[in-house]
């Protein structure tokens, strides 16, 4: 009884060996997005941010709550969930946001213009806010 359960300590402390991440290497992250926001026509860069998923970072100010809705749409941008209840003017000045890079090991090239900011910011809440 003893002999097997040194084994299943033996192998247990083997396995964690063996999948350890060396000394101060970081794990690589399992999502990581370029997201940037120009306006268009002039392609006049209006914001720019790098998002890490998994663990959750990179330069985006939100990066915990847009990598949390990037996850409840399965990082599929079309089915952001966005803000709801919220009024945008007629004003006409189209902005394109664009993600490039991987989510989930996927590459990743999505790219919408929306008609201002205020649309932009409903549609997408929290990803393109930065």
């Amino acid at each position: 009884m003893i002999s097997l359960r040194i084994r299943a300590a033996l192998s247990a402390v083997a396995l964690a060996l063996l999948t350890a991440t060396p000394a101060g290497a970081a794990p690589l992250p399992d999502s990581h997005l370029t997201l940037r926001v120009v306006a268009t026509g002039t392609d006049a860069p209006v914001a720019a941010a790098e998002l890490l998923c998994h663990p959750a970072g990179g330069s985006h100010p939100q990066a915990p709550s847009a990598c949390g809705a990037l996850d409840l749409a399965g990082g599929n941008f079309n089915q952001l969930k966005g803000r709801t209840g919220v009024f945008c003017n007629d004003l006409y000045a189209p902005v394109t946001a664009t993600a490039d890079g991987l989510w989930a090991g996927m590459p990743v090239h999505w790219q919408q213009t929306f008609a201002n900011s205020c649309g932009l910011h409903t549609r997408t809440d929290p990803v393109f806010r930065f």
